[in-house]
């Protein structure tokens, strides 16, 4: 068994630290330096990386070259996200980190806040691949432990914190199927 996907790359925690210190610019108003910032936390290497997670399945990254057979919606828990209040509690509760890799995770909000004060350096458009890649990478998101797909319900103790590559590259795999540690 494997804590996560694939092992985070050492620029993802220099890309934390850089983006940290860009919202703290920010707030003190030295927007220049929050540029740069924003600029140099965008590497290469995170979008390589999460290609490998979220892009083409692979034997090595998933354990599987098939995506697996889930329920007919119809037959799927009605709702799939718990409310805004209980996901903000969730993410609190983790301490801002993917329970599976343990990096940290930005908010939506947060990106937002600099998507809007920084369009060009944050390039958030439309194409997945073609956005800031540690925004991307490290984007907040809620997985199901038991996937949604495969039967998995909408209670608190189903969800933990996932970055973006985590959640969206396990998919609707069960934890079994990729070889992941149960990461409660």
């Amino acid at each position: 068994m494997r804590r996560c996907l694939l092992q985070p790359i050492p620029e993802l925690s220099l890309a934390t630290k850089l983006l940290d210190t860009a919202a703290d610019m920010l707030v003190q108003g030295n927007m220049q330096l929050a540029a740069e910032l924003i600029t140099q936390a965008d590497a290469p290497e995170i979008m390589e990386y999460a290609i490998r997670i979220v892009g083409k399945m692979s034997e090595e990254v998933h354990r599987q070259i098939k995506r697996p057979k889930c329920l007919p919606k119809s037959e799927r828990h009605p709702v799939r996200m718990p409310s805004h209040k209980a996901q903000k509690s969730i993410f609190a509760n983790d301490g801002w980190r993917c329970r599976f890799c343990r990096s940290k995770v930005i908010s939506r909000e947060a990106r937002l806040i600099l998507v809007n004060h920084f369009p060009s350096e944050t390039h958030w458009g439309a194409k997945e691949f073609e956005r800031h890649s540690a925004l991307y990478a490290m984007a907040a998101s809620l997985d199901h432990v038991k996937p949604h797909g495969r039967g998995g319900e909408n209670k608190i103790e189903n969800f933990v914190t996932a970055c973006y590559c985590c959640q969206f590259g396990r998919g609707e795999w069960t934890l079994e199927e990729v070889e992941l540690e149960d990461p409660n």
